[in-house]
């Protein structure tokens, strides 16, 4: 009986290396998100993702980006201009894309990690961050800040160790699944506004007939929804 009582345990196999590496990734994430002393570092990655989403969606609908700032208080700006005649729905497109920006890259990351392919997700940061300081960054943190993102995750995606890529593909995505959400709520609750006081949700009620509180809604739908679905997605791959 005492043979048969321990044959589940005799049966349990220990995680794989690359599922430790997927939690060890996370976890560091995590904190990141969670711990407010380390909250401003991991910020400062949500908020080049969130300007980004201006820009990229600037550029889809035909528009010019001047000038991406990144500072180091964790705000950013996008300087854009659209073609003469663009109507108020493509103008609040590009308002509202900064805050669903890093939910939606953390998502695709989150694919491309479980489908093993975390070093490709970190080369396609490291390339990311490349074409933000040569085209956009020209304030010295942000260029300080896009250097070491770049460098850093280029030298990874070239020749760092498998797990350590895993580790840090998977860290990737959890920032920015939960940071995009934090930042997400606290938009949406009010303590964070753009310059001047004026928030990507107001400004988006400058080219469409919604309250404000509609945008800040949908900012938080979309951090969610993608928070979950990423989210379910590593935990299948980290338990299989």
């Amino acid at each position: 009986m005492i043979g048969l009582d321990l044959l589940p345990l005799a049966a349990a196999t220990p995680p794989s290396s690359d599922e430790v590496a997927l939690l060890g990734g996370a976890a560091v994430a995590l904190a990141g998100c969670v711990l407010r002393p380390l909250w401003p570092t991991a910020r400062l990655v949500v908020t080049a993702v969130h300007e980004l989403g201006h820009a990229f969606t600037a550029i889809l609908l035909g528009g010019r980006v001047n000038r991406v700032h990144l500072w180091l208080n964790t705000a950013g700006l996008t300087s854009y201009s659209l073609p003469g005649g663009t109507g108020p729905v493509r103008g609040a497109a590009v308002v509202v894309a900064g805050y669903p920006a890093p939910g939606i890259a953390g998502l695709l990351g989150a694919v491309a990690v479980v489908a093993g392919q975390a070093r490709w997700w970190v080369a396609a940061g490291a390339l990311v961050a490349l074409a933000l300081l040569v085209l956009w960054v020209r304030n010295p943190w942000g260029i300080a800040s896009t250097v070491v993102a770049a460098a850093g995750l280029g030298w990874l995606a070239w020749s760092g160790p498998p797990r350590l890529v895993t580790a840090v593909g998977c860290g990737l995505v959890v920032l920015l699944l939960v940071g995009g959400w934090r930042a997400a709520v606290a938009h949406a609750s009010g303590r964070e506004r753009g310059l001047g006081g004026v928030s990507d949700a107001v400004l988006a009620t400058r080219f469409l007939p919604l309250p404000a509180l509609a945008f800040r809604a949908l900012f938080v739908v979309v951090a969610s929804a993608t928070l979950v679905l990423g989210a379910w997605m590593l935990a299948v791959a980290a338990s299989g």
